[in-house]
């Protein structure tokens, strides 16, 4: 071996032995998991699809599933929308500029637990005037009864979805840079055709940055077919409302040690999110649009 083979080896070598370790090994046991009842205490025991019957036989998982695809076909859509809205506001050359981005950037930094405990404060619906939340009291200052939110079965899951776009920043990032490389050459074109700026933008704006909004939203659907931490921290009154694939999962690996069905569920999830991007893929031929084709 020459020694230039003897470098990649050596330079890759930590990659693969990480991969190995902490990915490759994991899925490899975790497939097998799959096909036994293991409760970590006791020795695993194979029962072949048992796991995988007992899902979809489940009334429970479909609720979740449930859940989770709402999520997905609503809270993705709209996380696009605003972070292209915000994104196209935040071009404009005004005084401070600099200020509104860093403002609209900083929420994407400041997450985790102690944020959305602060979102569940805000969200509280208030029992006979009482312990009322930020976002209710500001709302019944005009007039507006503001609505159960988690304690409500038809808000549970658009408050769960309102605190999730408290991270639309990431997105604002990717965005911004796009919409400046735009050509400046083709909007005066389509000024000079006496396009409307409706026109300008679905015409001209948006497939330059189609690119950019493909890629935001696969991400954004594989990130809230993952999402675990804002339903665990705002909960519906009723716990099957607002849970998830991975708030299930978590569920019934390490509160109820059923690593074997956990483990199936984890494959389930693995597959339909397979699905979903490939879905998203063939469609983006119809409306990605690169500058090198």
């Amino acid at each position: 071996m020459g020694s230039e083979k003897r470098k990649f080896w050596l330079y890759i070598s930590p990659f693969i032995f990480g991969f190995t370790v902490f990915i490759g090994g994991p899925m490899i046991a975790s497939m097998y998991l799959s096909f036994t009842r293991y409760d970590v205490l006791t020795p695993a025991e194979w029962i072949g699809f048992d796991n995988y019957i007992r899902l979809f036989s489940n009334e429970r998982f479909w609720d979740v599933l449930s859940n989770t695809f709402f999520y997905v076909f609503v809270g993705v859509p709209l996380h696009v929308i605003l972070g292209l809205a915000i994104s196209v506001l935040l071009l404009r050359a005004i005084p401070g500029i600099s200020f509104f981005r860093t403002a609209f950037y900083l929420p994407s930094i400041f997450g985790g637990v102690a944020i959305l405990l602060l979102w569940n404060y805000m969200l509280a619906p208030g029992f006979g005037g009482q312990n009322v939340g930020l976002i209710n009291g500001l709302l019944s200052m005009i007039g507006i009864e503001g609505p159960g939110w988690s304690s409500d079965s038809n808000w549970a899951k658009p408050a769960v979805i309102l605190v999730k776009l408290w991270g639309v920043g990431g997105s604002i990032l990717i965005l911004l840079p796009a919409l400046a490389g735009v050509s400046k050459d083709l909007l005066e074109a389509a000024d000079i055709d006496g396009a409307s700026s409706f026109r300008k933008f679905f015409s001209v704006t948006f497939p330059t940055i189609s690119p950019a909004v493909f890629f935001i939203t696969t991400m954004e659907i594989i990130n809230t077919f993952k999402m675990f931490i804002e339903p665990m921290i705002i909960p519906g009154l009723d716990k099957s409302w607002t849970d998830t694939l991975m708030v299930h999962l978590y569920n019934n690996a390490f509160e109820y040690f059923r690593m074997g069905y956990a483990s199936a569920l984890a494959w389930v999830m693995f597959f339909v999110i397979m699905v979903f991007t490939l879905i998203n893929l063939y469609f983006a031929k119809k409306w990605v649009y690169y500058e090198s084709k």
